[in-house]
């Protein structure tokens, strides 16, 4: 045990050692640091929200880059760069083969649906970096395995989209269903 003297002289430099710790963290001080966390907390949510609202849009804009040949069942074949609607069909991870096939098949059925393609995690990840080569920070900041395997195709217009959304928004595997008009004003 340590006599009263030898007690306080600890507690005086314990507690300088703490005031120069604490003056070395001005300008801004032990809030400062605290604010910013919170701002590099708020800057990965944002960028985290910010990387999907670019998935979602990189996706439904980008895939006519890629293009395909419009599917068979289309009485009159519709050009894919002409006029329509980009529809995305995202998939969930763990999706299974016959779930993907279900899916598939009610899109080649649908009399709305032309220039259907199937676009798996590595063609989204090469799409994907493709598309953002300008922006290496959110390049980096992305793994193939957060961007969606995905059907994209297009219908004639909104009402189009409306219909093939009701057809596929329930079965098994479906994430969620983008439209390119939902990104547009009405």
């Amino acid at each position: 045990m340590l006599d009263s003297d030898t007690d306080q002289v600890l507690r005086a430099a314990l507690r300088a050692e703490y005031d120069l710790s604490y003056e070395a963290l001005r300008p801004g001080g032990v809030e400062a640091v605290r604010a910013a966390a919170v701002r590099g907390h708020r800057r990965r949510a944002i960028g985290a929200a910010g990387l999907v609202a670019l998935l979602l849009l990189g996706g439904v804009a980008g895939w006519r880059i890629a293009g395909s040949a419009p599917p068979a069942q289309t009485a009159a074949p519709r050009s894919c760069d002409g006029p329509g609607t980009d529809v995305s069909v995202l998939l969930k991870q763990g999706t299974t083969d016959e779930q993907r096939a279900e899916v598939r098949t009610v899109l080649e059925r649908s009399a709305q649906v032309y220039c259907l393609r199937f676009e798996d995690q590595a063609t989204a990840w090469r799409n994907f970096r493709r598309q953002f080569s300008d922006a290496p920070d959110l390049v980096g900041a992305t793994k193939p395995e957060n961007l969606p395997e995905s059907f994209r195709f297009r219908v004639a217009d909104r009402a189009g989209a409306d219909t093939v959304e009701r057809l596929v928004a329930s079965l098994g595997g479906v994430s969620d269903v983008i439209c390119s008009c939902q990104l547009l004003p009405s």
